[in-house]
């Protein structure tokens, strides 16, 4: 509610009333924003403004005094921060605050400044007056926001080279892998004729790996000059990804004995994704097959949807028969490991990959034991990634 103030309460008589005069030189010839303002009857009404208080906020004189100061406020702060701030203006032994608070321009515009509140008892120990003063600081704050907001990207820049890096390293030594292996049951065919087809057919197999390798940098090239990893993402066929993976890894293991079962709903299910599922997939089924001292090595992989929190969500679970993970290491499996390159067949970086690219699709990643509470009879691993 707006007030008259007359004139004659600004002069100083008794009470340590403010006397306009003292004030003059440095109030009107600050450069920064300055109020007067009276506490009256547990309310706040403002005495006078500054010329820098009507260039900064876009109030003339005549609109701002006699009203409130908290018109000035925005809703950005709490209610909390005002109480705390009140309780030292309004205390004796204060007097004084100091702080940054959001207030915002006639226009409507929000600014971010420096209060200083100083405030005038009478000889009663009672509020009397209020002087604050405010400085701009929202161009050093918006400097502020930029260089964080620049730190976030140079963050997950940083990241995502880390795992284009991985990615590379991890990827290339599998194919080094299944190339060594189909160089190496050729060499024992090249005295046997009769074995000619076989030699042709581990020839092709060696082909498809060095186009999947050129591939392979094709896509992290591509992945690597897109700055926003979700923008990549599209409606994907989980199907197509998860038989061109068990293809893979029965390529890439012919001296094992290998069975994977697939449990998929009746229905196309999709996610969004990138080429990267197919590594999520692959990292699984190589993990199960490695760590797994069974001389048939069994999977399963199930897929389906599920409602959680109000979301569609696709469930994978990869069952194996392998040795299994204690629940000491349950938890630490998905961290990468600094010597990976030395222990290319540990399950550190292929399950760090797994982690990041999933958290890429907004998903999570957990393991469980297959036979709940006997780990040894081997690992579950689920995930879940909203649906399309």
């Amino acid at each position: 509610m707006k007030i008259h103030i007359p004139q004659d309460e600004l002069v100083d008589r008794k009470n340590g009333k403010i006397h306009l005069e003292l004030f003059k030189k440095g109030f009107e010839g600050s450069p920064n924003s300055q109020v007067i303002a009276e506490y009256r009857n547990q309310d706040v009404h403002i005495l006078q403004v500054n010329k820098a208080f009507t260039e900064y906020y876009g109030y003339s004189q005549e609109e701002v005094i006699g009203e409130n100061p908290r018109a000035l406020n925005s809703n950005e702060m709490s209610l909390d921060f005002f109480i705390k701030m009140w309780e030292a203006i309004l205390d004796p032994k204060i007097g004084f605050w100091r702080g940054e608070i959001i207030n915002k321009r006639k226009n409507g515009n929000l600014i971010n400044v420096i209060l200083t509140i100083n405030t005038i008892f009478d000889d009663k120990g009672k509020p009397r007056y209020f002087t604050a003063y405010h400085i701009d600081i929202t161009d050093r704050k918006n400097a502020e926001e930029k260089l964080k907001e620049s730190e976030v990207r140079y963050r997950i820049a940083y990241e995502r080279a880390n795992l284009y890096g991985d990615l590379v390293a991890h990827d290339i030594n599998n194919i080094l892998h299944v190339i060594s292996s189909s160089l190496e049951l050729s060499s024992l065919y090249f005295n046997s004729p009769e074995k000619l087809n076989r030699i042709k057919e581990l020839y092709e197999i060696s082909k498809e790996q060095i186009t999947r390798g050129a591939k392979l940098i094709s896509n992290v090239h591509k992945l690597s000059n897109i700055d926003d990893s979700e923008k990549n993402l599209k409606k994907t066929n989980i199907n197509n990804f998860l038989k061109e993976a068990i293809q893979y890894i029965k390529q890439s293991f012919q001296n094992k004995h290998i069975q994977v079962d697939t449990e998929l709903e009746a229905v196309d299910l999709y996610i969004d994704a990138n080429d990267l599922l197919l590594d999520v997939f692959e990292n699984l089924l190589i993990n199960s097959i490695r760590h797994n001292g069974n001389p048939n090595v069994e999977i399963c992989v199930e897929v389906s949807k599920i409602w959680e929190n109000n979301k569609k969500l696709i469930k994978f679970e990869f069952k194996d028969n392998g040795l299994g993970i204690s629940d000491e290491r349950k938890e630490t499996i998905f961290t990468r490991r600094k010597n990976f390159i030395k222990k290319a067949n540990g399950m550190g970086l292929g399950l760090s990959l797994v982690k990041k690219i999933i958290n890429s699709y907004n998903g999570e990643i957990w393991v469980e034991d297959r036979v709940k509470g006997e780990f040894a009879k081997g690992s579950n691993f689920v995930f879940l990634i909203p649906e399309a």
